[in-house]
């Protein structure tokens, strides 16, 4: 049976139309997906013709939008038939496998806090992703948008979910688990990540102490790494930006008058490590801690982007990441309490 995969045609820098083509390209591409496009359905049938949709694509109608700038409990309360609420009650209703939206993250956040509900034992969810460190492993950061002020025992659920994460990617027990911190001994830090610090020296995740922003990606020697949204999420625009600008310094100075030739050296040379830290390769960082399959993207998301979040929501379905990831957390937990 195909995957359905809803999607949020009113989130994004230019909706309904990219959300709306980039369903229509895939379900076009991929015969073994189904998509919910949620949003202002006279809107999205402005920018894809009715008659051209594939059986595999459905729109559903959706009367309001939450917007970037919108306090997300506020529209909550005030905007219960949005497109992320519309989405959301097809999601828990089982007419979707997973959801996937570039819009409002923190109304994202708490409707799935509302709706899909936190997995027991756990305090916050939070929003992780994987970049790529040197020594070719993945690397799992956590929490990049969904938990600003988190408390001390938030970040030691964080450790928890991101170890689960890092479990049903790899199939490994004893994932290396860090602290973003200012450095790494034993007294630098603020209070909730001294705590946290303590907590996670005496359970049994393979905790091993901090790490610093400038080891993230070189020899990290950690498989995931904690810490608050605020944080987390600075530092993943900052990386992506940064990534952007060497890009374009690179090739500024690479044969500056033959474009061309300029883009030819920079891929053959630079392409392959550069890509590895385009936001739109990955396309979705993932609300860990909820009880269904959440994705959240950059407003900024381009096709590319798009199409490689719903499929890879698509894949993370098929490999039944929901029950893979509660029984993992749920076992962790367990030890907490052994």
């Amino acid at each position: 049976m195909p995957s359905t995969i809803i999607v949020d045609a009113m989130g994004g820098d230019n909706v309904p139309a990219l959300p709306a083509i980039s369903s229509l390209e895939v379900c076009r591409e991929n015969k073994d997906i189904s998509i919910l496009l949620v949003g202002y359905e006279k809107e999205i049938y402005e920018h894809i013709d009715r008659a051209e949709i594939p059986e595999n694509l459905k729109v559903v109608n959706a009367d309001r939008e939450i917007g970037m700038g919108d306090a997300p409990a506020k529209a909550f309360r005030e905007k219960g038939d949005s497109s992320i609420h519309v989405a959301f009650d097809l999601l828990v209703s089982g007419e979707g496998d997973a959801f996937f939206s570039a819009g409002n993250t923190g109304a994202v956040v708490t409707a799935a806090y509302f709706k899909s509900g936190v997995i027991p034992d756990i305090s916050r969810p939070a929003l992780a992703t994987s970049y790529p460190s040197f020594d070719n492993h993945k690397l799992i950061i956590l929490d990049l948008g969904a938990t600003l002020d988190p408390k001390t025992e938030n970040l030691v659920d964080f450790a928890v979910l991101g170890e689960a994460y890092k479990f049903f990617l790899s199939k490994n027990y004893g994932s290396r688990i860090s602290i973003l911190n200012i450095g790494v001994e034993e007294n630098k830090g603020n209070k909730r990540i001294l705590e946290a610090n303590e907590i996670l020296k005496k359970s049994p995740l393979n905790y091993t102490g901090y790490v610093e922003g400038n080891s993230l990606f070189s020899h990290p020697e950690t498989d995931v790494v904690v810490t608050d949204a605020f944080t987390g999420n600075v530092a993943l625009k900052t990386i992506e930006g940064l990534t952007e600008t060497i890009s374009l310094m690179v090739k500024s100075n690479t044969f500056p008058h033959f474009k061309p030739i300029q883009n030819f050296v920079f891929n053959r040379v630079f392409g392959n490590v550069m890509h590895q830290f385009q936001y739109n390769l990955y396309g979705a960082a993932f609300l860990l801690g909820v009880n269904h399959l959440v994705g959240v993207g950059h407003g900024r998301s381009d096709k590319t982007a798009f199409k490689n979040a719903i499929l890879r929501l698509k894949r993370y379905s098929e490999r039944g990441f929901v029950e893979t990831f509660k029984n993992r957390v749920a076992e962790v937990k367990r030890e907490f309490k052994a």
